[in-house]
Parts: structure tokens; sequence; C-alpha cells
């Protein structure tokens, strides 16, 4: 999820894997980590819906990224993070927009392959990239993706997400993880670059990248790093979509709702109520049955009162005979009850 973020969580990076050597951790580095984890922990990240955070898709792209991705009317010179096409519809707009950019590596690297090969059949959750995927099984699947990068950068931290909504970020982690066009926009050696653009680079720098071992501190006025993406051109209609699916779920507001400023507060926020049809059921089915012991009881107790009345002399439902003690009463009654009945048997 490291579209537009400075800080990565390089103890899963592939760079890291191949390369054992951590980072270089000066005194500088470790107080503001101090200082960045301190404030976290005493912040609280504010949940709102979407659609009281963003004013519409393409604020919901541009914004939620940090840039990462513009939004683009024009669908002939814009990228779809998803399709069904047996072709990639990527590889036209590509070829137009940067006809000698290389699309056969993988230019993003955190837990990208070198090259994009093919997945086997069990490549099923990032599955239009699967002829030519940059990421693996292993990181392709919802919950890894959602869990890859640590608590800060989970989807769902103001509570559990819409079907409708979450299947947009997995789409969006699946580009970003799978799709080789991705890497042309990548912010520090990029084929895609404007070199007008000061927020961007075509050109990488090791001594720049504070994660590399050929960094040297204060040499740069930018930190370069592998992973970073930039201006990448998205379907208008896809954002549009998206903020529909997502207009009335609970997103992290902190920041205008940047992802990565969110990643920056508290892991653990109190989760904003969720709207669950399952639960309204439980509630209707758990009051019912709670209305219908009350009665029961009340019955129960109501009988028991008939009875014992009924056996001390003082029956709820007819007057004692004046003159006549309650047991009289009580033959009298089994009596003509018993008379009735020999009379309907007769009949």
């Amino acid at each position: 999820f490291f579209r537009n973020s400075p800080v990565p969580h390089f103890t899963h990076s592939r760079r890291y894997q191949s390369n054992p050597r951590p980072p270089p951790m000066t005194a500088k580095n470790l107080a503001a980590i101090a200082l960045i984890a301190l404030g976290a922990l005493g912040q609280d990240i504010t949940c709102k819906k979407f659609k009281d955070i963003y004013d519409n898709g393409t604020d919901l792209c541009e914004t939620m990224w940090d840039g990462a991705f513009k939004v683009v009317d024009n669908y002939s010179a814009a990228y779809t993070m998803w399709f069904f096409d047996a072709i990639n519809p990527n590889d036209a707009i590509s070829q137009t927009l940067h006809p000698t950019g290389n699309t056969s590596v993988c230019n993003l690297d955190f837990y990208h392959k070198d090259f994009p090969t093919p997945e086997g059949e069990n490549f099923t959750e990032c599955h239009p990239w699967k002829q030519a995927s940059c990421c693996t099984t292993d990181i392709a699947d919802a919950d890894g993706l959602n869990v890859a990068y640590g608590p800060g950068y989970q989807w769902d931290r103001c509570g559990t997400l819409s079907k409708a909504c979450e299947r947009f970020f997995v789409q969006e982690a699946c580009f970003y993880e799978c799709s080789p066009h991705a890497g042309l926009y990548r912010k520090w050696g990029g084929h895609a670059c404007d070199d007008n653009d000061p927020g961007c680079s075509t050109t990488y720098n090791a001594t720049c990248d504070e994660y590399s071992s050929s960094y040297i501190e204060g040499a740069c006025q930018n930190q370069h790093n592998t992973w970073q993406m930039h201006q990448m051109p998205i379907r208008k209609d896809y954002c549009d979509s998206w903020f529909i699916a997502c207009a009335n779920d609970f997103f992290c507001a902190e920041s205008g709702g940047s992802y990565f400023g969110c990643a920056r507060t508290t892991p653990y926020p109190t989760p904003a109520p969720a709207k669950d049809d399952n639960s309204a059921l439980t509630t209707e089915l758990t009051a019912t049955v709670a209305i219908v012991a009350t009665f029961s009881a009340a019955l129960l107790i109501f009988l028991g009162v008939c009875y014992y009345k009924a056996k001390t002399g003082n029956p709820l439902f007819y007057k004692p005979i004046e003159g006549k003690d309650h047991k009289q009463q009580g033959a009298r009654f089994v009596s003509s009850g018993s008379v009735d009945n020999v009379a309907g048997a007769k009949a």
C-alpha cells in the first residue's frame, strides 16, 4: 500500500530479503521514529462515512493515495484497476502514453517480483494478472493484502466494510502489487515522470534512499525509495464507481482521508458501528423471544392464582351460594358437571 508513503514496513520487503543488511539507523532516525510512535499513542483516528470525507470519486482516488493517482476523463489515456477481458486493456494505454516504457520488468520494488511471470491455477484473487503478474499467490489474497503492511495500513480500521466497498480496495491492492504498468509511474526512477515535475524523477539515486545500504545522510534534498507511485492516470468512471460502492461505509478521516495520514495514527481505533442486517434480525428475534417468555410466565402465575383461589373456596369465576360452605359448593359443582356430562353422552 505504499503508493505514496514515506515510511515502509521494510522487514517484509523483498529488497531486504535479498539484502540481509538492515537500513542504517542513525540517532536522528531513532528519534524521529520515537516521536512518531509517541504521537500515535496519544491520538485516536476519526471515522466518518466516505461521502462525508470525499466529495466524489475523483477526490477519493486522488486524496486517499496522496497523489499516487490522478483521475482522467479521457479513457483512451487512463488505466483501469480491474478488467475481465482476455487481453489487458492497460497494455494499449501504456503503448499510447509510453511507447518506450518497459513493462517486461516489475519496476516497483517491495513485495514485487523482478519480472512479471504467469501464476498457477490457485492465483484467483488477483486473476486479471494471472498471465503476467508482478505478485505471487502468497500476497495476492484479500486477507493477505489487507494485513501485509501492518495494522496501520488495514482498510477496515473503522469497522468491517461492505463487500461491495471492500472489493475496490482488493482491486486497487492487486493493481499495485501485480500490474507491471504501475511501475512506469514509480516516483523515483519511473519512466513516466515529467521532467518539469519536481515531485518525481526518472532517475533513482540510492544515496538518497535511507533504506539503501548506499544512503548518505544529507546528500539529497528529496528522499528516494523504490515503491512509491506518482500521478498515474486512472479512469474517472472507475473512481466514481468506487465512491458509490463505499459512500455509506466508514473510513478514517485523518488528514482529509489520506491512507498514509491514517497509518500514522493509533493502529486500533474504536470502530464505528456497522450496519448489519443479521444483527438487526438477531435483535428482533431476541425481543420476540423475551415477549413470549414474559407472557408465558404471566399466564402461569395467573393459572396458579386461579387454582389457589378455587382450593381455598374463593374462586374467581363464580359466586358462592349463601349458606353453603365451600366444600358443599364444590360438591354441587362437580355433581352438576357430572349430570351435564351424562346428558351430553346420551344426546
